[in-house]
């Protein structure tokens, strides 16, 4: 039977587990890394067991008088017995993940955990109990869980690369115990008699939980449990003279668990590197100088900051021999072709005439739209991109 010590040796992992750059919260990392779900992991947890189903059901049969089956019908054993319990828990984890789409987890995961939780009551009847000419008498029950064993598959939702959200569910098995006694010092014979049944009994399990990739490797999670095993019964059998007195005990066995635990995923891989930078290749001879204005979305007015571009450009202009210029206007992809040809004409042209004001004559330059061609970024249709939305001087 595994009982404190065990639980107490989880919840150290839990907390040795975790190492200290994960407990510092490596925020750049969660920010940008593009984690990935997929492969090998191991990890412990530990958590809280509860039974959900608490009502022990009597049933009792006498071939001659006045036996448990006459208690019973009498009012002096209860029909139905109330006996919860609940306890700690504590295990480890294997599992493995398969990220079959960027925001879509598949996974197989087994866990085993020693449980600590059990209970009993002793129900003591007096004796002439609701003048049924009893004896006195004491009748006890005993619930306990020692162990729990599940083989699940996973269904993961990603809506951020390091947080998943995910439904389990597949076979359990336990290992439950379920016991009775009847003491009677008064009866004829005497009556002490304890039974007790301890099964490992196959079921089910379904829950849910979340979890969170912390840092590179390692993961956090949190996770519910409910676990289905068919009844357990137990009889207690009470022979006087000639006669056999049989109380039948059974009970259904439906339990919570909530647990927390700490996952090391094997091929997570950390943030990439960066790419080592190429060398520039020397600029061509006379290169054309380009200067960038760009606009706010559906807008075909200079900002601020527009306006102290197009000076630099036109003070290059004038700095240097004189020589054609090319004002090209662009549009992003969040409007009609058509719209955005006549939207990139009139950021050209209005460019094209601060440009005159400053100095730049009309006749040396050609003013045109490109519209929503020529994309800076590639986009899809639709989409508004600001490096879209611009005007290209050229000299």
């Amino acid at each position: 039977m595994i009982r404190t010590p065990a639980l107490a040796a989880a919840a150290l992992l839990l907390t040795a587990g975790v190492p200290s750059w994960a407990q510092s919260a490596d925020h750049s990392w969660a920010q940008s890394a593009d984690s990935s779900w997929n492969g090998f992991y191991l990890g412990v947890n530990g958590g809280w067991f509860q039974s959900t189903n608490r009502s022990i059901s009597n049933s009792g049969t006498d071939t001659g008088t006045s036996g448990l089956g006459s208690l019973l019908s009498g009012g002096a054993i209860a029909a139905h017995t109330g006996l919860g319990y609940s306890g700690g828990l504590g295990g480890g984890t294997a599992g493995y993940n398969w990220q079959v789409a960027p925001m879509w987890v598949l996974g197989a995961e087994a866990d085993i955990d020693g449980i600590d939780a059990g209970r009993s009551s002793t129900l003591n009847t007096p004796g002439n109990f609701k003048g049924i000419g009893n004896p006195p008498f004491a009748l006890g029950f005993t619930r306990n869980s020692d162990f729990s064993a599940t083989l699940r598959a996973r269904v993961g939702f990603v809506p951020i690369p390091q947080l998943m959200l995910f439904a389990t569910g597949g076979l359990a098995v336990g290992e439950d115990e379920f016991g009775a006694s009847f003491v009677c010092p008064s009866c004829s014979p005497p009556a002490s008699v304890t039974r007790k049944i301890s099964a490992w009994a196959p079921g089910a399990v379904a829950g849910g939980g979340v979890e969170w990739m912390v840092a590179p490797n390692w993961s956090v999670k949190a996770e519910y449990q409910r676990l289905f095993y068919p009844n357990l019964a137990t009889s207690i059998n009470y022979l006087y003279g000639t006669n056999i007195s049989t109380l039948r005990s059974s009970i259904p066995i439906t339990d919570n668990i909530v647990k927390v635990g700490i996952n090391y995923h094997f091929s997570a891989p950390p943030p990439p590197p960066p790419a080592p930078a190429a060398m520039p290749a020397p600029p061509p001879p006379a290169a054309p100088k380009v200067f960038i204005v760009f606009f706010d979305w559906d807008k075909d007015t200079i900002t601020p900051e527009g306006q102290a571009i197009v000076q630099q450009a036109a003070d290059a202009y004038k700095s240097g021999a004189p020589v054609q210029i090319q004002v090209t206007g662009y549009a992003d992809r969040s409007g009609s072709p058509s719209y955005n040809q006549r939207l990139s004409e009139r950021r050209a042209n209005n460019v094209a005439k601060v440009m005159v004001a400053l100095g730049v004559p009309k006749e040396e330059m050609t003013v045109s739209g490109r519209g929503e061609n020529d994309n800076r970024v590639p986009t899809a249709d639709g989409v508004r991109e600001p490096q879209n939305r611009r005007v290209e001087i050229t000299s």
